[in-house]
Protein backbone atom coordinates (compact mmCIF):
# COMPACT_ATOMS: atom_id res chain seq x y z
CA UNK A 1 0.00 0.00 0.00
CA UNK A 2 2.78 2.46 0.92
CA UNK A 3 4.71 1.53 -2.22
CA UNK A 4 1.66 2.32 -4.38
CA UNK A 5 1.35 5.70 -2.62
CA UNK A 6 4.99 6.51 -3.46
CA UNK A 7 4.53 5.43 -7.08
CA UNK A 8 1.48 7.67 -7.47
CA UNK A 9 3.30 10.58 -5.80
CA UNK A 10 6.31 10.14 -8.09
CA UNK A 11 4.04 9.99 -11.13
CA UNK A 12 2.27 13.22 -10.06
CA UNK A 13 5.61 14.98 -9.58
CA UNK A 14 6.83 13.90 -13.03
CA UNK A 15 3.56 15.02 -14.61
CA UNK A 16 3.79 18.41 -12.88
CA UNK A 17 7.36 18.86 -14.14
CA UNK A 18 6.29 17.99 -17.69
CA UNK A 19 3.40 20.46 -17.58
CA UNK A 20 5.75 23.17 -16.27
CA UNK A 21 8.11 22.61 -19.21
CA UNK A 22 5.45 22.75 -21.95
CA UNK A 23 4.86 26.55 -21.94
CA UNK A 24 8.59 27.24 -22.37
CA UNK A 25 8.83 24.83 -25.27
CA UNK A 26 5.68 26.22 -26.86
CA UNK A 27 6.76 29.88 -26.53
CA UNK A 28 10.10 29.19 -28.17
CA UNK A 29 8.47 27.44 -31.10
CA UNK A 30 5.85 30.16 -31.63
CA UNK A 31 8.15 33.22 -31.55
CA UNK A 32 11.11 32.74 -33.89
CA UNK A 33 14.26 34.73 -33.25
CA UNK A 34 14.06 38.16 -34.82
CA UNK A 35 16.86 39.27 -37.12
CA UNK A 36 16.83 43.06 -36.69
CA UNK A 37 14.08 43.91 -34.18
CA UNK A 38 15.03 43.78 -30.51
CA UNK A 39 11.66 44.85 -29.09
CA UNK A 40 8.40 46.47 -30.13
CA UNK A 41 5.08 47.36 -28.54
CA UNK A 42 1.61 48.85 -28.91
CA UNK A 43 0.17 50.63 -25.89
CA UNK A 44 -3.23 52.29 -25.63
CA UNK A 45 -4.60 54.11 -22.62
CA UNK A 46 -7.94 55.95 -22.57
CA UNK A 47 -8.62 58.39 -19.74
CA UNK A 48 -11.98 58.93 -18.04
CA UNK A 49 -12.41 62.06 -20.18
CA UNK A 50 -11.92 60.15 -23.47
CA UNK A 51 -8.34 61.15 -24.26
CA UNK A 52 -6.49 58.24 -25.86
CA UNK A 53 -2.74 58.06 -25.32
CA UNK A 54 -1.17 56.12 -28.16
CA UNK A 55 2.32 54.64 -28.15
CA UNK A 56 3.98 52.59 -30.86
CA UNK A 57 7.59 51.65 -30.22
CA UNK A 58 10.41 49.89 -32.04
CA UNK A 59 13.93 49.15 -30.89
CA UNK A 60 16.37 47.67 -33.36
CA UNK A 61 19.50 45.65 -32.79
CA UNK A 62 22.93 47.26 -33.05
CA UNK A 63 23.25 46.75 -36.83
CA UNK A 64 19.95 48.49 -37.66
CA UNK A 65 20.23 51.53 -39.94
CA UNK A 66 16.54 52.36 -40.44
CA UNK A 67 13.33 52.02 -38.43
CA UNK A 68 9.68 52.69 -39.19
CA UNK A 69 6.63 52.73 -36.91
CA UNK A 70 3.00 52.95 -37.99
CA UNK A 71 0.22 53.19 -35.38
CA UNK A 72 -3.46 52.87 -36.31
CA UNK A 73 -6.23 53.49 -33.80
CA UNK A 74 -9.23 51.26 -34.54
CA UNK A 75 -12.80 51.31 -33.20
CA UNK A 76 -14.96 48.20 -32.93
CA UNK A 77 -18.13 48.24 -35.04
CA UNK A 78 -20.08 45.01 -34.60
CA UNK A 79 -17.55 42.27 -35.40
CA UNK A 80 -15.35 44.58 -37.50
CA UNK A 81 -12.56 47.00 -36.65
CA UNK A 82 -12.70 50.39 -38.39
CA UNK A 83 -9.61 52.62 -38.77
CA UNK A 84 -10.11 55.90 -36.91
CA UNK A 85 -6.72 57.61 -37.25
CA UNK A 86 -3.17 56.67 -38.22
CA UNK A 87 0.27 58.04 -37.47
CA UNK A 88 3.70 57.03 -38.73
CA UNK A 89 7.33 57.99 -38.48
CA UNK A 90 10.68 56.75 -39.75
CA UNK A 91 14.27 57.25 -38.69
CA UNK A 92 17.84 56.24 -39.37
CA UNK A 93 18.22 55.54 -35.63
CA UNK A 94 17.70 52.19 -33.84
CA UNK A 95 14.97 53.56 -31.55
CA UNK A 96 11.69 55.05 -32.69
CA UNK A 97 8.42 55.89 -30.97
CA UNK A 98 5.12 57.29 -32.17
CA UNK A 99 3.48 59.12 -29.25
CA UNK A 100 0.09 60.74 -29.87
CA UNK A 101 -3.09 61.80 -28.12
CA UNK A 102 -6.53 61.62 -29.67
CA UNK A 103 -10.01 62.40 -28.33
CA UNK A 104 -12.34 59.42 -28.70
CA UNK A 105 -16.09 59.00 -28.39
CA UNK A 106 -17.70 56.16 -26.43
CA UNK A 107 -16.77 52.75 -27.77
CA UNK A 108 -14.17 49.98 -27.78
CA UNK A 109 -10.75 50.68 -29.26
CA UNK A 110 -7.46 48.99 -29.99
CA UNK A 111 -4.12 50.06 -31.44
CA UNK A 112 -2.43 48.23 -34.32
CA UNK A 113 1.29 48.93 -34.58
CA UNK A 114 3.51 47.83 -37.44
CA UNK A 115 7.25 48.23 -37.03
CA UNK A 116 10.10 47.73 -39.47
CA UNK A 117 13.81 47.57 -38.72
CA UNK A 118 15.91 47.32 -41.87
CA UNK A 119 13.94 44.66 -43.80
CA UNK A 120 12.17 42.91 -40.90
CA UNK A 121 8.53 43.80 -40.18
CA UNK A 122 6.31 42.84 -37.23
CA UNK A 123 2.76 43.79 -36.26
CA UNK A 124 1.35 43.90 -32.73
CA UNK A 125 -2.16 44.69 -31.49
CA UNK A 126 -2.82 46.25 -28.10
CA UNK A 127 -5.44 45.06 -25.65
CA UNK A 128 -8.93 46.39 -26.27
CA UNK A 129 -9.93 49.46 -24.25
CA UNK A 130 -13.51 50.63 -23.72
CA UNK A 131 -14.50 54.23 -23.06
Amino acid sequence: MIRKYYEITALCIMLAMLVAMVPAIKAEAVEPKMTYILSYSADLYISDSGEANITGYARGKSDVTSTYVSATLQRKSGNDWIDVESWEDSSTERYLSVLETYSVSRGTYRLVVTVTANTETKTVISNEKTY
